[in-house]
């Protein structure tokens, strides 16, 4: 995974971020953790989920599964774009904003629809744990 110091000094535009080495490698690792997140929801893995997720979000997740219910959930990803759209440095931590888009599959006898979702990934630098997804946002 590249260093996110690095990173965020290179990436200071949409133009540059497209183009800086490293993008490949912190996509492929935001795909794995799209599909590690979403795998974990189905199985209600809480910790599992509370290794990808920021507390704030884990309870936004928490309510969503009270009103989902304790039956089984199946996603299946069918096909899974990522795009980094910026990375910024603020004081206290790096932030990436990745849209992922593609096509999802929620029932057995359904046809897979498409998908489009804004992530935004936080790396705090005083905690030292690596990215965790803060924010997920459906994009029409």
């Amino acid at each position: 995974m590249i260093a996110a110091r690095t990173a965020a000094r290179a990436w200071r535009s949409t133009r540059r971020v497209r183009r800086t080495p490293g993008v490949p490698e912190f996509l492929q690792v935001a795909r794995q953790s799209f599909l590690e997140l979403q795998a974990a929801w189905d199985r209600a893995d809480w910790r599992a989920l509370q290794q990808l997720a920021t507390e704030p979000l884990l309870e936004d997740l928490r309510e969503q599964h009270a009103m989902r219910g304790p039956g089984p959930n199946r996603t299946e990803v069918v096909e899974l774009h990522a795009e980094l759209l910026s990375l910024e440095e603020l004081r206290e931590a790096f932030v990436a904003s990745v849209e992922f888009r593609g096509l999802i599959r929620e029932h057995d006898d359904a046809a897979a629809e498409p998908f489009r979702e804004l992530w935004l990934l936080a790396n705090v630098k005083a905690a030292n744990r690596g990215w965790k997804l803060a924010r997920v946002q459906a994009l029409a």
